[in-house]
């Protein structure tokens, strides 16, 4: 019996935990960039988006662990491997940037213009939104390739009939 990190009910936790990270990190990149650029939404979404940001680092790191016990398994797909390292450290530099600025955004008023300092962080939370999704992306891509590459690439669409 494997580790929770390697399977879960007979399947690779890999598998199943990359899908939580693929959604909830670009959800949490959209939410943040609204929150960042439309002031009046960090009171109705700033919690929101905060937790999902962190919900989705999180599934970065499960991602990553479950991905190093499926490895061992199947083997290294470079460059996925080096991708996969580094995502998770991304995605928590993004959720960082999100709570940070979440907490500091939602105690100024809505009357009064925001300090120098926070619209910095909010640019801050607008590039690593970019940077994480960019990051998920790649990520995700050079998963997919790994796993389907080949058999597309040695298949052809009714190659099997349906019963």
């Amino acid at each position: 019996m494997g580790t929770p990190f390697d399977t879960i009910f007979g399947l690779p936790t890999h598998v199943l935990i990359v899908h939580a990270t693929v959604v909830l990190l670009p959800v949490a990149a959209i939410g943040a960039v609204v929150i960042a650029l439309w002031r009046s939404s960090i009171h109705r979404l700033g919690a929101a988006v905060s937790i999902v940001s962190v919900l989705g680092a999180g599934a970065a790191w499960v991602s990553r662990l479950s991905g190093g016990e499926l490895a061992s398994r199947v083997g290294y797909p470079e460059p996925h491997v080096q991708y996969g390292q580094n995502l998770p450290i991304i995605a928590t530099v993004f959720a960082a940037l999100v709570v940070i600025y979440w907490l500091f955004a939602r105690g100024v008023p809505g009357n009064r213009s925001r300090p120098w300092w926070v619209v910095t962080i909010a640019i801050a939370v607008v590039v690593a939104a970019i940077g994480v999704t960019v990051a998920t992306i790649v990520t995700g891509h050079s998963g997919s390739e790994a796993v389907w590459g080949v058999i597309i690439e040695n298949t052809r669409p009714g190659q099997i009939q349906a019963p």
